[in-house]
């Protein structure tokens, strides 16, 4: 109490000496040369002074702070630890989905998080390598087709359809891709233009790649820009490369990884067109809204998913969710919900965290990253929202 009254005297005393060195060398000179021979200029402080003080030893103060708060821990170096910078490796991993972390004790690599939920999605899908090839699908006739909605930077395209390792990024996140099948067609859809530049770059190696050394047949793979959520919006080229492959493999499968919660008006569109039009399989990671939602976290979910880019309409429970899928044409018994929240949301936002001090430590940081890293952790301590894997057959 006598350190916080001593600061509230040592403040006022601050804002009366700024108020008088104002009216004395901004105010007072000012006010001279406007005045007349027989009026005297002011030498009092008056109650605006004091007032404009204030403000500027605010102002003034609250610079200072953030100076020195910026200093903090430089002030005994001569280069701090900026030169890190210098050995941060380009290019990097550009995996982008909410991962799945495991237990959350042991940490890994962003890039091996989302490797490992797309694996997830496959391994609920049934999807099995060693299967694979103890049936010899291919010498059996079965042919597949691979509808991705939002790919991304072309990663999880080099993991589906690559047997090895392409980019020599790929090669800090590759595993032994054992829920990978052969999919003889591959068409990923992204309305996102500069992320399609970016994942061709990395198909062209990809096919320069095979050309040259593997010789595996990685099948054909067409990426476009278009908006995945609208299949009424697509032009002739998509619905020819759609056609394409699936007269040459029927067996088609549409994937939504971590991204169908974004499509607007709503997903459902896609979906509908998936099981009607195409007659494929459906699986994706997604997000549910929790049946235990008080209106207060639906009304502030609202606002929250409005700036995500996302559809107050893509946020149902997980039965409402599957009731959907049924009434688009889905059996029953053959969907699957998997709720796998918590190898999500908690330790990504302990990841973010970490990631953030990390960076930091170089004078950068995760950026606008940290508002998502304080949505994750409310969804994981108040389970309002569930991440969930979903699986479809036709």
């Amino acid at each position: 109490m006598t350190f916080r009254l001593f600061a509230y005297t040592f403040d006022g005393i601050c804002v009366i000496m700024v108020a008088v060195l104002l009216q004395q060398y901004v105010i007072g000179p000012a006010t001279a040369r406007i005045t007349t021979v027989k009026e005297c200029p002011r030498t009092a402080v008056s109650l605006t002074d004091l007032c404009i003080g204030a403000q500027v030893y605010a102002v003034g103060k609250w610079i200072l702070w953030r100076w020195w708060k910026s200093r903090d821990g430089k002030q005994d170096s001569i280069y701090g630890l900026e030169h890190g910078r210098l050995h941060l490796q380009a290019p990097t991993p550009m995996w982008m989905n909410m991962g799945h972390w495991g237990d959350g004790k042991t940490r890994k690599p962003m890039a091996k998080a989302c490797r490992d939920l797309l694996k997830a999605v496959l391994a609920e899908a049934g999807f099995s390598n060693e299967e694979e090839r103890a049936g010899n699908a291919k010498a059996n006739g079965r042919r597949r087709t691979l509808i991705d909605l939002g790919f991304g930077c072309g990663d999880q395209t080099i993991y589906l359809m690559s047997e090895t390792p392409v980019r020599p990024q790929d090669r800090d996140w590759w595993d032994a891709r054992e829920y990978c099948v052969k999919f003889d067609y591959y068409v990923g859809i992204t309305k996102d233009p500069l992320q399609a530049c970016y994942a061709n770059d990395s198909v062209d190696k990809l096919h320069a790649e095979t050309v040259t050394s593997s010789g595996h047949d990685v099948g054909v793979i067409s990426l476009v820009c278009a908006d995945a959520a609208s299949p009424a919006s697509w032009n002739n080229q998509v619905k020819r490369r759609i056609d394409n492959a699936l007269k040459d493999s029927p067996d088609c499968w549409m994937l939504a990884l971590d991204t169908a919660y974004h499509f607007s008006p709503s997903r459902w569109p896609v979906i509908q067109y998936a099981h009607t039009q195409l007659r494929a399989s459906f699986m994706a990671f997604d997000l549910c809204l929790s049946p235990s939602a008080t209106i207060t976290q639906k009304l502030v979910l609202r606002v929250l998913t409005a700036f995500m880019g996302a559809p107050w309409a893509n946020f149902s429970t997980m039965d409402e969710y599957k009731q959907k899928l049924v009434e688009v044409g889905y059996s029953a018994d053959a969907i699957k919900i998997v709720d796998i929240s918590e190898h999500v949301f908690t330790p990504l936002a302990c990841y973010l965290a970490e990631q953030d001090s990390r960076l930091k430590m170089m004078g950068l940081g995760i950026g606008t990253f940290s508002v998502a890293k304080s949505l994750f952790a409310w969804w994981g301590r108040s389970s309002v929202i569930r991440g969930v894997i979903v699986v479809a057959r036709r």
